[in-house]
């Protein structure tokens, strides 16, 4: 019989006095907060129990999916206060604001009804999905317009400039 990490016993955890030297630092090595006889991984701000019959990946997702709407929302609030993008492209990014409005409903709808996830439901995922598609497809060509003013910007210059050169040559 194979020893997998979930039938061997637990290392034994240092004590809260353990020590040890390393290099010129003096290392103290803490117990991990346990739960029936197995470590407790802090991730963040939540324990997470690594071997928890429970635990699945969509609920770690719907999670940090909630936690990251913070850091959006202020990536947006500087974006609009530089006044230096784009106007389709600022559009674009907070479209993606209504992809994330219509996919939690209809997360919510493909569990309630289907009783699976959204991405297993084809209409829904497909309906959410094109909302994505809008939202990319906002943002390259607003910055792609940014691009051909930049570059029309350019040459219009560069011939102002040859024809001021000629006219001072004359």
């Amino acid at each position: 019989m194979l020893a997998t990490a979930a039938s061997r016993a637990p290392a034994p955890a240092a004590r809260p006095g353990d020590c040890c030297l390393l290099g010129r630092v003096r290392v103290t090595k803490r117990r991990a907060p346990t739960r029936r006889g197995r470590a407790v991984v802090r991730c963040g701000m939540l324990p997470v129990d690594p071997w928890a019959p429970t635990m699945d990946s969509q609920s770690i997702a719907s999670q940090l999916f909630a936690v990251s709407l913070f850091p959006y929302l202020g990536f947006l609030y500087f974006m609009t206060r530089s006044k230096t993008a784009p106007g389709l492209t600022l559009f674009g990014f907070y479209f993606l604001l209504a992809f994330v409005g219509a996919t939690i409903p209809a997360g919510i709808y493909a569990k309630v009804h289907y009783g699976t996830s959204l991405s297993n439901v084809d209409l829904l995922h497909g309906t959410a999905e094109s909302l994505l598609t809008l939202t990319n497809l906002f943002i390259v060509l607003g910055l792609r317009g940014a691009l051909r003013k930049l570059k029309d910007g350019e040459e219009s210059n560069s011939e102002a400039s040859e024809e001021s050169k000629k006219k001072s040559s004359a």
